[in-house]
């Protein structure tokens, strides 16, 4: 998968195909889940398309039956209230790595990212206030 924590599941569809993100396997209870329908698949039209959140809860047997929305139009207050929310809730969700981060892993290196939206901790910007001082 391409997310660096749960947050990919509001990017997904609550049905299959659409422009939601192609996402890679995952193991959940020891075995292997594909995220995109295999190209030999029966229905022709869902080859190489993504699943969505209902398939992907149904095939880990969470789906609860019945309809379920894809997210809460308020903020979630139960773990069981939208698709969004269970699968968010699952652990090789949570534990998903960044696909840049597991290839430079990968290759004997570390890999740190800023907190998100806290620029002032990014010392390129002390470099590009600088330079743009200097260009005044």
């Amino acid at each position: 998968m391409y997310a660096s924590d749960a947050l990919i599941a509001h990017k997904m569809n609550l049905n299959p195909g659409g422009k939601q993100p192609l996402m890679r396997a995952t193991t959940f209870n020891g075995t292997r889940q594909e995220m995109v329908y295999p190209l030999n698949y029966h229905v022709e039209s869902l080859r190489g398309k993504a699943k969505g959140l209902k398939v992907v809860l149904e095939e880990r047997g969470l789906w609860p039956g019945g309809r379920l929305l894809a997210k809460c139009k308020e903020e979630c207050r139960r773990d069981d209230c939208c698709a969004q929310r269970i699968m968010s809730l699952q652990e090789d969700f949570k534990a998903q790595k960044p696909l840049l981060q597991e290839t430079i892993e990968n290759l004997g290196h570390k890999c740190i990212f800023y907190p998100k939206f806290h620029c002032e901790l990014n010392y390129i910007e002390y470099f590009w206030g600088a330079a743009k001082r200097y260009c005044r």
